[in-house]
C-alpha cells in the first residue's frame, strides 16, 4: 500500500504503525471587518492562519497482521513516550502523510494535543487522536544601529549550504524513507526526488523502498 504516515524528527524517520482512516486539513483565511459609511459593512482578507492536521490512528501492543511496521514494529508505549518526549521539549516535529498519488502533505508541526483511548476487551492497544498545528520557521533578521554617525551593521551568521556526506551508496534500513534518506545526504528532504531518479531501476514507487537495497546516492 502506498499510503503512508511519518514524524520525522533529527533525520529519523517513524512510520505510524497502521494508517488513519482519514486526515482532516483545516484551512482558515483571516479577515478584517470594518463599518463604512454608506457602504455598511466590508471585510478585507489579511493572511492565511495556520493549518491544522487532526486525525486518528491506532497503535496496537504487538504486531499484528495489519500493521505497516512489522520489520520494525513497535509498541503502543514507545509512540506514547516519544510524542511526550517532543511535546516536552517544545520543540517542532515534521508530519508526512503520502498518498502516493496527489501532492504529499510535508510540513513542520507542532503536536497540539494528543487524546489517547484503550477499549474493553483491546487491553494495551492505543487509540492516539492527534491535532496538529502547522509551524512556521522564523529567524532574526539584520540590523543596522546607528550611534554617533557610525554605522555598525549586525548580521545573524549565515546557515552553511549543507553539502552530500556521500557520493557511494546507501544500504536501506528498516523504517528508512527516501525523505529520511534525502535529508541525511543533503539536508533536506525535498531532494528525494534525486535518489528517486537514480534508481529507476531499483524503486518503482517512491513510497514503497525495502531494507537491504542499495541505493546510489548522486551528487
Amino acid at each position: 500500500m502506498s499510503y503512508a504516515v511519518f514524524f520525522d524528527k533529527d533525520n529519523v524517520t517513524y512510520r505510524l504503525p497502521t494508517n488513519p482512516e482519514q486526515i482532516e486539513v483545516s484551512s482558515t483565511q483571516a479577515i478584517e471587518k470594518f463599518e463604512i459609511l454608506k457602504l455598511g459593512q466590508i471585510a478585507i482578507p489579511t493572511h492565511m492562519e495556520l493549518a491544522e492536521y487532526s486525525f486518528e490512528c491506532e497503535f496496537p501492543h504487538t504486531p499484528l497482521h495489519y500493521v505497516e511496521t512489522s520489520g520494525g514494529f513497535k509498541d503502543a508505549d514507545f509512540y506514547l513516550r516519544l510524542f511526550e518526549q517532543w511535546r516536552k521539549e517544545k520543540v517542532p516535529v515534521r508530519f508526512i502523510a503520502s498518498n502516493g498519488i496527489g501532492d504529499d502533505i510535508n510540513t513542520l508541526v507542532l503536536i497540539e494535543e494528543l487524546t489517547i483511548t484503550e477499549k474493553a476487551g483491546e487491553e494495551g492497544d492505543k487509540y492516539i487522536s492527534f491535532k496538529l498545528l502547522e509551524y512556521k520557521e522564523y529567524g532574526k533578521k539584520s540590523m543596522v544601529v546607528v550611534q554617533s554617525n557610525k554605522v555598525t551593521i549586525k548580521k545573524e551568521s549565515a546557515t552553511p549550504k549543507v553539502n552530500p556526506k556521500s557520493n557511494g551508496v546507501h544500504v536501506v534500513q528498516p523504517g528508512d524513507t527516501l525523505w529520511a534518506i534525502a535529508k541525511k545526504y543533503y539536508g533536506n528532504g525535498v531532494q528525494y526526488t534525486k535518489i528517486f531518479n537514480a534508481n529507476r531501476d531499483k524503486i518503482k514507487n517512491p513510497n514503497l523502498i525495502y531494507p537491504g537495497q542499495k541505493l546510489v546516492i548522486p551528487t
